[in-house]
């Protein structure tokens, strides 16, 4: 069948190209696709840096890549030997930005999971990301009444404060240059907000936690930033024996004093990836289907809350508008998804 998908070149040129898709094979499903979301952290690096920066190697003579990894819509046709979902099911799934995706079940941590009815195709896309927060959330091991806060608002970032602050953490610091993210953060559960822009955010954080009697500094800091450089600033605001995590995707390198802060204070930097995170083992149950899963979970019960988060749903042909504003400021935008088609 003649589908349709986007295709990014060099100098930010993104174009909507039909492609031909065969009927799904063995153990294979058809996905109409009627959501696609960016994941603006992933992408971003993608339009600004080039596919090594997305974690694509180049091969000669490729031009363009179709990219992304959120998507929801209709199962519409299953190969041989297809059991696990039904024609007419809604799912997630972890397509490209395409019109149709196939699905192969036999490959190890193929994304399909179903969508619970009261959970929009718009929100569900976001699971993907939810899985990201909420798999360093766990490598945090967050305790009740830890002071937490979170660099950078965006939508890892804000998941990463509902998901702290369902965990227990107080209290609970969001930072950003954006005061739109930093009000929705505020509406998520953050009990203080600070605009980098304005204020000292590594002086802040110390102040409201030592204000607190407990400690100084924040106990556990999640990095959620483009920004590698401002590793060190978040080793100043941390509390003594306290915990980075690396949840963001920052490109480049940073410079940090390794004996005064890293050794003296013994903080812990951990980064987050999800390497070999599709099968469960004795020492680590938590799968990321199992994250996606929980995510959808939350959003269906409310306690995950995605629909403030969204600011742009526009048809897939405004591709290129996006990809320009969203490259041009990290203002205006946080959760950005494309229709393919009806909902």
């Amino acid at each position: 069948m003649l589908t349709q998908q986007l295709r990014f070149y060099p100098n930010r040129r993104i174009v909507a190209e039909p492609y031909e898709l065969p009927p799904p094979a063995a153990n294979q499903v058809l996905v109409k696709v009627n959501r696609s979301a960016i994941s603006a952290g992933s992408e971003m690096n993608f339009v600004r840096h080039g596919p090594e920066a997305y974690g694509i190697v180049p091969k000669p003579g490729d031009a363009s890549y179709n990219i992304g990894y959120m998507a929801t819509g209709q199962v519409v046709a299953l190969g041989d030997g297809v059991t696990q979902v039904s024609i007419g099911e809604r799912v997630l799934t972890g397509s490209t930005h395409a019109s149709h995706c196939l699905v192969d079940l036999s490959k190890t941590g193929t994304v399909m999971d179903r969508i619970p009815d009261n959970v929009s195709d718009d929100a569900a896309c976001f699971a993907i990301l939810g899985d990201v927060a909420l798999h360093g959330v766990r490598r945090a091991n967050l305790q009740i009444d830890q002071a937490v806060a979170v660099f950078g608002m965006g939508m890892v970032g804000q998941l990463t404060i509902q998901l702290a602050r369902l965990s227990g953490a107080y209290p609970l610091i969001a930072v950003d240059l954006d005061d739109a993210r930093l009000q929705m953060a505020r509406a998520a559960g953050a009990t203080h907000t600070i605009n980098a822009s304005r204020e000292d955010a590594t002086a802040r954080i110390r102040q409201i936690t030592s204000e607190l009697g407990r400690v100084t500094g924040a106990e556990v800091i999640f990095h959620c930033t483009q920004i590698a450089a401002i590793l060190q600033s978040l080793l100043e605001a941390c509390a003594n024996r306290g915990k980075i995590i690396l949840t963001g995707s920052p490109p480049g390198t940073a410079t940090i004093r390794l004996q005064e802060d890293l050794l003296r204070r013994e903080i812990s930097i951990t980064g987050i990836y999800e390497s070999g995170m599709n099968e469960p083992h004795a020492y680590w149950a938590f799968t990321r289907e199992r994250n996606r899963r929980a995510c959808l979970r939350m959003m269906s019960q409310g306690t995950l809350m995605i629909e403030p988060l969204i600011t742009h749903r526009v048809p897939f042909a405004q591709a290129q508008a996006m990809y320009d504003m969203m490259a041009s400021s990290p203002s205006g935008w946080l959760g950005v998804v494309f229709g393919w088609g009806e909902s």
